[in-house]
């Protein structure tokens, strides 16, 4: 019984070492105010903030909705048969958010099916064709798993428990 307590606890330990692994960021697009008036936006390159965006694969992006309409998020072209496939919000209310990882590489055009003059259009660049180096960060992870093993310790030599096969 001991023994199933001990490895339960180190299971957790190591469970919680795998999200710091996790190589991803966030990026931030902003459905801006006033886009729902027309197609002014348009010109300007306004209706997402920023239009357009590079990013590497597992980022996560969040759409905020800042604008006092409701909008979408939408992948594809207006023009296309085929939007909606890869993401789609629906409805997104003023003051809400949408995210979606993206994880393969390529371009993704999206727009909003409320307003289709809205469109957007996100890069994902191959890892290798990424200028920057990533290195696994451990953060409070080592901290964590080193008190643990320490406790296990302690906790084996006082009850003098033993390994047998």
């Amino acid at each position: 019984m001991k023994l199933s307590i001990i490895l339960l606890l180190v299971a957790i330990g190591i469970l919680s070492v795998f999200p710091v692994f996790a190589d991803s960021s966030n990026v931030a697009i902003s459905i801006t105010g006033g886009s729902e008036a027309g197609q002014g936006c348009v010109t300007a390159k306004n209706c997402y903030e920023p239009d357009t965006v590079t990013i590497s694969p597992k980022t996560m992006i969040t759409w905020t909705n800042i604008d006092g309409t409701a909008h979408t998020v939408t992948s594809g072209k207006p023009t296309e048969n085929y939007t909606g496939q890869v993401f789609d919000s629906s409805t997104i209310n003023p003051s809400a958010t949408y995210s979606f990882m993206f994880i393969s590489p390529g371009t993704y055009n999206y727009f909003c099916s409320i307003h289709p003059w809205m469109t957007g259009e996100i890069i994902v660049e191959n890892a290798t064709n990424s200028n920057s180096v990533t290195t696994p960060e451990f953060g409070p992870a080592v901290a964590f798993i080193f008190i643990l093993s320490i406790f296990t310790a302690i906790f084996l030599a006082k009850n003098k428990l033993t390994f047998r096969s």
